[in-house]
């Protein structure tokens, strides 16, 4: 039997479709015999990739771990292990990256003597997750607004 030598961003290929509740691509979905859907969905910004895997139930949504690659050498940079019963939702998936980008990258700059400014780059992580996990859902709400008439766009 031949060896899968591909790394798990590789085993990748494209996205079988779109999750409206998460606002992610979905790359793997199966639903198990316990009755959840079970999916695999993906994030890019910039030149990392978000891994998010899920289990969606009736009236629940779980998260069940994230991993975090860098593109280009697709190289995994963290797996990030999540307790059992943790509800999804976008902002706590969100935080749970930006404490890793975050505390990886301030620590990798102490180790190798580079200066870094703390808050500027607390901020620029929470600006470029935050447009990653809520754009979308901020242009629908301005859509919406304009539709029903509370505001203009140009």
């Amino acid at each position: 039997m031949k060896e899968d030598n591909k790394s798990g961003i590789e085993r990748i290929s494209k996205p079988i479709g779109y999750s409206e509740s998460t606002g992610m691509n979905i790359y793997q979905s199966y639903t198990a015999s316990s009755g959840f859907n079970y999916m695999v969905g993906m994030r890019e910004i910039h030149d990392i990739v978000i891994v998010e895997q899920i289990a969606e139930g009736t009236a629940c949504t779980l998260l069940c771990g994230i991993l975090i690659y860098h593109k280009k050498t697709k190289e995994l940079l963290k797996e990030i292990e999540v307790g059992r019963n943790i509800r999804y939702t976008r902002a706590k998936t969100m935080d749970l990256v930006r404490q890793f980008l975050t505390q990886t990258l301030l620590e990798t700059c102490n180790k190798n003597n580079v200066e870094i400014d703390k808050e500027y780059t607390k901020n620029y992580v929470d600006k470029i997750l935050d447009e990653c996990y809520f754009a979308n859902s901020r242009k629908a709400i301005l859509e919406w607004a304009e539709s029903v008439g509370i505001i203009t766009l140009n």
